[in-house]
C-alpha cells in the first residue's frame, strides 16, 4: 500500500514539473509504479526508484540531476520524511514510521484484496482455471500448468487486463480427467493437493530435479506449506484470543507506529510493505515462484516479532502491561494474516484459522 502511496506522490511530481517546464512534457506520462526496490541502507521505511533514468533518455540531463529535482518536489509531503538523490541517480525516499503503520492497517482492513494494484495496469494476461494436478501427464506438466494459471492471477491482482479463459487445457476437455498412470496422482493422494501445489508453486522455472523429488513419497521430506499455513492461523488465533480479553485491533489513529517501535516489529512492517510490488513483479518476469518465497520471509519476521514483541500472554511469554500496546500489535497480526490468505489465495490454496 505505501508503494502506491509513493506512485501518487511522484506521479503527481512528474506531472507538476512538465507543466512548469523543469521535465519534458513527456515525463507526465511516466508512471514510477513497479519501478521501487528497496534503498540501501535505508531500513525498513527506505525506498528507491529508478524514474529518473528513464526521463534522463529524453533530454539529455543527468539522471542524479532529474533525482535532485524530484526529490527536492516531493519534500515537505507529511508522511515523507526524507527525499534525496544518490550520485548515480536513483531516487531514495524514506516514509515516516506512521507512514508504514499506517500501511499495514490498510493492508488489514483491505483483507484478501491486500495483493491488488494497479502496476501492471496497460498488459494482458489470461486467467486459467486453476488445473486438476492428477490430470498431469507428467510433475513438468504439473509445474506448467500450476504456473501458468498462478502467473495470471498475479497479473490481475497487479492491474492487468485480464481474459478469463474457462477451459485452459491446451489437450481439450477431456484431459480434465484424473489419469491413472499420473506420476502426480500418488503425491496429491499421500501428501494433500494444497500440499503439492504448493510445492509446484514455489519450484523456480527448469528445476526438474526438485519436481522428481515430489514423486518420492515414501520419502520424509519437511512439508514448506505448514509453516505458512501455521503462521496465518497462529495470527488469526492471537485475534481470537485478544477478542476473548476484550483487546480489539485498531483505534489508534496517529500514533500506532509510536506503538509498534521494536525492532522486530519495524522490519516486518517493512517487508509486508512489499507485497503489492512482488506480487507485480513475480507476474512481469513469470517468476511465480517469488510470492511462495517472499511469504515465507513474512512467516520468518513475524515468528520473531511474535517472540520478541508478544501481542497477548503466551506460554512463558509475558504480554504488553498497556492494553493500547496489546492492541497495537494486534493490527499487526491482523496484517500477517491478510497477507498470508491472499498470497496463499493467489497460490490456488485456502488459508485455515485453525490447524
Amino acid at each position: 500500500m505505501i508503494t502506491a502511496d509513493l506512485d501518487a506522490a511522484l506521479a503527481r511530481s512528474l506531472t507538476t514539473l512538465a507543466a512548469d517546464g523543469v521535465l519534458p512534457a513527456v515525463a507526465s506520462q511516466f508512471t514510477p509504479a513497479g519501478t521501487w526496490r528497496p534503498a540501501l541502507g535505508g531500513g525498513s521505511a527506505g525506498y528507491a526508484t529508478s524514474v529518473a533514468f528513464e526521463i534522463a533518455r529524453l533530454n539529455g540531463r543527468s539522471p542524479a540531476e532529474l533525482a535532485a529535482e524530484l526529490a527536492e518536489s516531493l519534500r515537505g509531503i507529511p508522511w515523507i520524511l526524507t527525499a534525496e538523490p544518490s550520485i548515480a541517480g536513483y531516487l531514495t525516499i524514506t516514509v515516516t514510521p506512521q507512514a508504514l503503520a499506517d500501511s499495514a492497517a490498510r493492508m488489514a482492513a483491505a483483507g484478501l484484496t491486500c495483493t491488488n494494484s494497479t502496476i501492471l495496469r496497460g498488459t494482458a494476461a489470461t486467467v486459467r482455471l486453476w488445473p486438476d494436478l492428477t490430470a498431469a501427464q507428467s510433475w513438468q506438466q504439473a509445474w506448467q500448468e500450476q504456473a501458468d494459471s498462478m502467473t495470471g492471477r498475479l497479473a490481475q491482482a497487479a492491474g492487468a487486463t485480464v481474459t478469463i479463459s474457462p477451459d485452459w487445457e491446451r489437450g481439450g476437455a477431456g484431459a480434465h480427467a484424473a489419469r491413472p498412470d499420473s506420476p502426480v496422482q500418488a503425491a496429491v493422494a499421500y501428501l494433500g493437493v494444497s500440499s503439492v501445489r504448493y510445492r509446484l508453486a514455489r519450484t523456480p522455472p527448469g528445476n526438474g530435479a526438485r519436481l522428481e523429488q515430489l514423486a518420492q513419497v515414501n520419502v520424509r521430506q519437511a512439508d514448506p506449506l505448514y509453516p505458512v499455513q501455521q503462521a496465518h492461523a497462529d495470527a488469526a488465533s492471537t485475534l481470537r484470543w485478544g477478542a476473548d480479553l476484550g483487546i480489539e485491533p485498531g483505534g489508534h489513529e496517529g500514533n500506532l507506529a509510536d506503538l509498534l517501535g521494536s525492532p522486530a516489529e519495524q522490519a516486518l512492517l517493512g517487508l509486508l510493505s512489499w507485497l503489492q510490488v512482488r506480487v507485480a513483479s513475480a507476474a512481469r518476469r513469470h517468476r511465480p515462484d517469488d510470492l511462495p518465497r517472499y511469504l515465507e520471509q513474512v512467516v520468518a519476521a513475524w515468528l520473531a516479532c511474535r517472540q520478541a514483541s508478544p501481542a497477548l500472554p503466551f506460554a512463558g511469554q509475558a504480554g504488553p502491561a498497556d492494553p493500547a500496546v496489546a492492541s497495537a500489535r494486534l493490527v499487526l497480526a491482523d496484517a500477517v494474516r491478510a497477507v498470508l490468505a491472499a498470497g496463499l489465495a493467489l497460490t490456488g490454496i485456502s488459508a485455515s484459522d485453525r490447524l
